[in-house]
């Protein structure tokens, strides 16, 4: 049992909650780790000889982070979804209409 975070109903139990993004936001993410160049020494181990966790590079990018979700039911996750779907497909019309 749960209650719907967008209708506010209660929920019966057994239903299986679905999480729905309803804000994200633009994110840039900073490299992490030895730059591959920056690598050196032996690749032998640590104190007893053993292997090593090898750190892996990461470059870092720019994407888009959840800033808000909801736990709502099935009637609720439905709806969302055909505005979302009626959403892009406006903005495509919309697109396609300025480029002529």
């Amino acid at each position: 049992m749960f209650r719907c975070e967008l209708c506010d109903s209660v929920v019966s139990a057994g239903t299986r909650a679905t999480r729905v993004v309803i804000s994200t936001r633009q994110k840039t993410y900073e490299s992490r780790g030895q730059s591959p160049s920056g690598r050196g020494g032996r690749g032998g181990g640590g104190r007893r000889g053993g292997r090593t966790r090898k750190k892996e590079f990461d470059k870092g990018g720019s994407g888009t982070e959840i800033v808000r979700e909801a736990a709502v039911c099935p009637k609720c996750a439905e709806r969302y979804r055909r505005q979302r779907e009626e959403a892009q497909a406006a903005a495509v019309t919309a697109v396609s209409s300025s480029d002529e």
